[in-house]
């Protein structure tokens, strides 16, 4: 599987991911940049990158320079360049915080254009879980599910368990659980959830 992660201006702490291609959004070039982090290509119009940095960028990689006004978000157009190449996984890396605008854009292509996207930060990762079984590490702190339709859920080795619960798209009993052990189990007998990963601001 080819993983291609497309990072925002605002990330921060750039996860190195083994096997994974990036890709510098706008001034998350320049973050790759200061971490020493190969890019196969870098996007955007580069509104958020500092005076006279595209040229140096360009010297680093592949620059695909965007007009200031147009209808999709840089990362949006970052999304379907990843598609486009073949990758076959995307995360889209620092993409939680700062404008809730952009925020709820890039949430809203995991949503409505491809639920096979990781939307990460430095405390969060986000995904759609279908129906099936998964065993989750514990690699946050909390752990919590919000149904996409109606649900219906288990949840073992978790502080608060729970057996074929139904849920609605209306509920928030089953956010901010915590993973006991090394891993836990989640089986989603019926419907779509969105599952968060995070952990407490530093």
């Amino acid at each position: 599987m080819s993983v291609i992660v497309l990072v925002s201006p605002l990330a921060k702490r750039i996860p190195i991911i083994e096997y994974a291609a990036y890709a510098g959004i706008d001034a998350g070039a320049l973050r790759c940049m200061e971490q020493g982090i190969p890019m196969v290509f870098a996007l955007g119009d580069f509104d958020t990158a500092k005076d006279g940095s595209l040229p140096e960028i360009e010297t680093q990689t592949e620059c695909l320079k965007l007009p200031s006004h147009k209808d999709e978000t840089d990362m949006e157009s970052a999304f379907l360049e990843a598609r486009r190449r073949g990758y076959d996984k995307i995360i889209l890396y620092g993409v939680l915080q700062g404008r809730f605008d952009h925020t709820m854009a890039n949430l809203y292509l995991l949503l409505y254009r491809d639920p096979s996207i990781v939307l990460m930060d430095e405390c969060n990762r986000v995904q759609v879980l279908d129906e099936g079984t998964y065993r989750i590490e514990k690699r946050y702190t909390y752990l919590s599910f919000l149904a996409l339709e109606d649900c219906c859920i288990s949840e073992k080795g978790v502080a608060y368990p729970v057996d074929h619960k139904m849920i609605t798209t209306s509920d928030i009993l089953t956010v901010s659980n915590e993973i006991v052990s090394g891993k836990a189990t989640i089986t989603i007998h019926k419907g779509r959830v969105l599952m968060i990963e995070s952990e407490d601001p530093r």
